[in-house]
């Protein structure tokens, strides 16, 4: 009997031990006064416990990630026990990319891992036509791309001797709308791929001179205005933080979501508003990497 009580009172203590010392929530962004059991001031990438309590000043905000990568605000002044602000984690919160903040979770939690290495790991494959080939390789993903306008240089390597870009209405059989010859080393321009072609449904391939090569990747060409709506739309899952980490969130939905060159776009803005950022610089790097 004595040794079912110590058993007991030893899980029981178990129990509160990791209670205290899981992770609830991950600070994301933190403004004004905000601090963890009245003491140390919050700053993004924090742990907070379940045993503890967050308090805000007036005219302060926080925002907490979920272990289950929802979001939760906290915008009105006063003190709040974390183990009560867990229940808000399994309601219908903002509309914000899990896959984002499962990455930003990650990126604290787990910091031998380092997931900043890959961002692309933690994105979902959003309308993804999934293909592989080993005639040619891209130092990014290029099976789905939705694009518009600006421009985007893929860099390729390939076993095909004299390559030509091979540009057609439908993904199989069909003749070319155009070819274009890719002189040695260099890369894949989008811009010039999809220049005075229509808003439509494309697909492309490498091939050689006889025609051969890989399965075709498929090309989106948008009208202006229905562009501008889909970035709307997607940009409704960024949560407004400072302007880096808002241009970085945008540039990850936009890459989730195949929008290739305007990701780009926003990945240069991130690593140009903090230039001293590792991990906006490695993700920006990774579009001019020629090694893979």
């Amino acid at each position: 009997m004595r040794i079912k009580f110590l058993l007991t009172t030893f899980l029981f203590l178990l129990s509160l031990l990791s209670f205290a010392t899981d992770v609830s929530f991950i600070v994301y962004h933190a403004q004004g006064t905000v601090t963890v059991n009245g003491k140390t001031m919050l700053k993004k990438g924090d742990k907070i416990m379940a045993n503890q309590r967050v308090s805000l000043a007036d005219k302060s905000s926080v925002m907490l990630i979920c272990s289950n990568y929802k979001v939760i605000q906290l915008t009105k002044k006063g003190s709040f026990a974390v183990q009560h602000l867990l229940a808000q984690c399994n309601k219908d919160a903002a509309g914000y990319s899990s896959s984002y903040f499962k990455y930003v979770w990650n990126e604290f939690t787990h910091p031998h891992g380092k997931p900043e290495t890959n961002p692309g790991e933690y994105m979902k494959n959003v309308g993804a036509v999934s293909r592989g080939c080993n005639l040619f390789q891209t130092g990014i993903a290029v099976d789905s791309m939705h694009f518009y306008a600006g421009t985007l240089s893929v860099n390729v390597r390939t076993s095909i001797q004299n390559p030509v870009i091979a540009l057609y209405e439908v993904p199989i059989d069909g003749a070319p709308l155009r070819k274009l010859t890719l002189a040695n080393n260099s890369p894949i321009r989008i811009g010039e791929l999809a220049k005075g072609l229509t808003p439509g449904e494309y697909f492309w391939t490498l091939q050689d001179a006889d025609g051969n090569g890989c399965e075709r990747s498929y090309l989106k060409l948008w009208e202006p205005g229905a562009y501008s709506r889909k970035l709307n739309e997607l940009f409704a899952s960024v949560p407004i933080t400072t302007p880096a980490e808002t241009a970085f969130a945008k540039a990850f939905v936009l890459q989730e979501n195949h929008f290739t060159a305007e990701a780009l776009r926003y990945y240069k803005i991130a690593a140009k508003l903090a230039p001293g950022n590792k991990i906006f610089k490695k993700t920006l790097s990774v579009f001019y990497e020629t090694n893979f």
